[in-house]
C-alpha cells in the first residue's frame, strides 16, 4: 500500500511507458515527466531544489539585464527597442518555463492530493500551481510540448546568433565606451563587468536550456513535423514583430533587419531565411541531445524504480 510519501524517498527516474487496462500503452503526461528527473541519483526533493535555484538565477539576473540594457548602454536607442529585441522574448519564455517546471515540481511532490472541496486561499493557490489535470483526448499536452520546444530552441538561437553574426559583425550589445576601450587600467575593469555579465548571460542561457538533458525527463517531441511547423510560424510572426518595431522606433533589433545597413535587399531576406532555418536545426540539435539523455537514462538509471505508485496516480489523474 502507498503511502503517498514514497516519492520523497526514492530515485524520480521516470522512463517507461504506464500500461493500461485495454492493453494499450500510454506514456506518462508531460506535465507529470516534468515533474521527475531522469536519473536515480536525482530524487524529487533535488529536483525540486534544483529548479528553484534556477529559477531564483534568472530572477534575480532579469532586472540586472533589463538595468544593462536600459541605462549601460548610453546609445541613444529608445527603451522600447528592448520589447523588439529576440533575446528578450527568449528570456521570458525561458523564465515562465522554469517557473512552471519548479510550481508543478514542489506541488506534485508536497501536495500530490489536493482537496477540491477547499475554498482557502492556499488550496486555490496550491491547485493553480499543481499540473494541469489531462484526459487522454487533450491537446494540451502538444500545446506544452510546443512551448517547451519554443522556449528551449530560442534560447539556444539567441546564443548563436550574439556570437556567430552579432558580435562578428561588430554590433555587440556593449556600451560605447567599453567598445572604444581604456588606457586606465581601473577604467578597463570597471568596463569589463558589463562585458562579463553579458558573456555568463549568453552561456548561462545555454546551459539553462539545456535542463533537459541534466534533470529533465521530457521525451523526444511528436509529432515531429508539427513542432517544426510551430517553431516556423513563430519565427517568421518574430520577424513580422522586428518589422514592426523598425517602424515604430525607427531601428531594426539586429542589424541584420535593417536595410539601412545591410543595403541589399536581397541579402536582408537571406538573413531572414536563415534565421527561419535555425529554428528546425536546433530542433534537430536538441531533439538528438534528448534521444542521448533517454538511452543513457535507460541505460545507468533506476530502471527497477520507474513505475511507481506516485508515477502511477499522476498518470491515471492527468
Amino acid at each position: 500500500m502507498s503511502t503517498g510519501n514514497e516519492a520523497t524517498e526514492r530515485s524520480s527516474l521516470l522512463g517507461r511507458d504506464l500500461p493500461r487496462p485495454n492493453g494499450v500503452v500510454q506514456d506518462h503526461p508531460i506535465f507529470l515527466r516534468v515533474c521527475h528527473a531522469p536519473w536515480g541519483f536525482i530524487n524529487q526533493t533535488t529536483l525540486v531544489v534544483l529548479r528553484g535555484l534556477i529559477l531564483i538565477y534568472l530572477t534575480i539576473l532579469a532586472p540586472m539585464l533589463l538595468d544593462y540594457k536600459l541605462y549601460k548602454r548610453q546609445d541613444g536607442d529608445s527603451p522600447w527597442r528592448i520589447a523588439f529585441q529576440f533575446s528578450t522574448i527568449a528570456f521570458i519564455l525561458l523564465w515562465l518555463y522554469h517557473l512552471l517546471a519548479f510550481c508543478w515540481s514542489y506541488t506534485h511532490l508536497y501536495y500530490p492530493d489536493i482537496d477540491e472541496e477547499h475554498n482557502t486561499w492556499e488550496s486555490a493557490l496550491l491547485r493553480k500551481m499543481s499540473p494541469p489535470e489531462q484526459t487522454i483526448t487533450s491537446r494540451n499536452r502538444l500545446y506544452f510540448s510546443l512551448y517547451y520546444t519554443v522556449s528551449h530552441v530560442f534560447a539556444f538561437m539567441n546564443t548563436f546568433i550574439f556570437w556567430a553574426f552579432v558580435v562578428p559583425k561588430g554590433h555587440g550589445e556593449l556600451p560605447k565606451e567599453r567598445q572604444r576601450g581604456s588606457g586606465d587600467d581601473a577604467g578597463s575593469l570597471v568596463g569589463m563587468f558589463p562585458l562579463s555579465l553579458d558573456i555568463l548571460l549568453k552561456i548561462a542561457l545555454t546551459r539553462l536550456a539545456g535542463d533537459f538533458f541534466s534533470h529533465g525527463c521530457i521525451k523526444r517531441q511528436i509529432p515531429v513535423h508539427t513542432h517544426i511547423i510551430g517553431l516556423v510560424v513563430l519565427l517568421c510572426a518574430y520577424l513580422g514583430w522586428a518589422a514592426f518595431g523598425k517602424l515604430f522606433i525607427g531601428r531594426a533589433p539586429y542589424f541584420w533587419l535593417d536595410p539601412e545597413i545591410v543595403r541589399y535587399r536581397e541579402l536582408m531576406f537571406g538573413y531572414c531565411a536563415l534565421f527561419v532555418a535555425l529554428g528546425p536545426a536546433f530542433f534537430a540539435f536538441m531533439y538528438g541531445l534528448i534521444s542521448l539523455r533517454e538511452e543513457l537514462a535507460e541505460k545507468y538509471g533506476s530502471p527497477s524504480q520507474d513505475a511507481t505508485p506516485d508515477g502511477s496516480q499522476q498518470g491515471d489523474q492527468e
